[in-house]
């Protein structure tokens, strides 16, 4: 079927989850050479160029691009423009001395309308990756069309900017590249939210006309996997709208699971029972989003 077909796509140029930064850049030192040649003149504009960071983000551009040099260049240049424009080092600056995401300019807006976290409360997964969960059909559609622009920007910038914050202490502390695991709960998924969809269409491509570029293309490797549960039968149509719209690499890392058993294996073999919510099968019956107070 189409949907086999969706879910056993190649994973083209994948790095393993948690491999060393250092082993990636020494087993692919002549292009990894050539990327920093490419970007020399931008390094400077952002705390990502510099430092021990500056490998690490390298790396995600030349694998989120599939080691093209010209094609990750450019996009690494984008994105440095991209964060002198918009401050997110200044953003950065304020999660290293506490900001919360609680904090955010639009949490509220979009939290209100949201069943989703940011990292799951119970935990991580069993290689030590954050969790991301969202219970994507009890969105509140119309509410998350109904915030004005300028607060969605600056939400998703300071959403996006935090993911990397954890990923890149991860680094930090490891060595390794990680990537968020994301569970899309499609449960009760119907016919009727996917004319949202169109919506989010347009909203995508007015935010890269505001913006100047794609904001997505700036934070390439944010997820090791994408694992779609309990998926309606008609979601080949949902992916045929929403594919398009997302980096090609993400793409790539998505698995989709229609079976509730079936569903329930995935989300365990990723993540404990412990830590895994009971509406995903797991053990865990307490608060599963971030809460209010952290």
């Amino acid at each position: 079927s189409r949907l086999q077909r969706i879910t056993r796509g190649k994973l083209v140029f994948l790095q393993k989850m948690g491999e060393l930064v250092s082993d990636i850049v020494q087993e692919h030192s002549a292009k990894f050479q050539s990327m920093l040649n490419e970007v020399q003149d931008s390094l400077n504009m952002s705390m990502v160029g510099q430092g021990p960071l500056r490998d690490l983000w390298l790396v995600r551009f030349l694998i989120g691009f599939k080691w093209d040099i010209k094609t990750a260049g450019e996009k690494y240049r984008n994105m440095m423009k991209f964060r002198k424009e918009y401050g997110l080092d200044d953003i950065r600056n304020q999660l290293k001395a506490g900001m919360k995401p609680t904090q955010f300019p639009g949490y509220h807006e979009h939290h209100s309308c949201y069943e989703c976290t940011f990292d799951l409360v119970s935990g991580r997964s069993k290689n030590g990756s954050p969790v991301n969960i969202e219970q994507t059909p009890k969105f509140d559609f119309q509410g998350l069309v109904n915030i004005p622009p300028e607060i969605a920007d600056r939400y998703l910038m300071h959403n996006l900017e935090y993911h990397f914050f954890v990923l890149d202490n991860i680094f930090l502390q490891t060595g390794r590249i990680p990537g968020y695991i994301k569970i899309m709960d499609l449960t009760s998924c119907s016919m009727k939210q996917v004319m949202w969809i169109r919506k989010w269409q347009s909203n995508v491509t007015a935010r890269r006309h505001r913006l100047g570029v794609e904001i997505l293309e700036c934070y390439p490797e944010c997820f090791s996997k994408v694992c779609v549960v309990h998926a309606p039968m008609f979601f080949t149509a949902i992916w045929k709208l929403v594919h398009p719209f997302i980096p090609a690499r993400t793409a790539e890392k998505v698995s989709v699971t229609s079976n509730s058993s079936k569903s329930k294996e995935v989300c365990l073999d990723l993540i404990d029972k412990s830590v895994l919510p009971s509406f995903l099968g797991g053990e865990y019956i307490g608060e599963w989003r971030m809460l209010t107070n952290k």
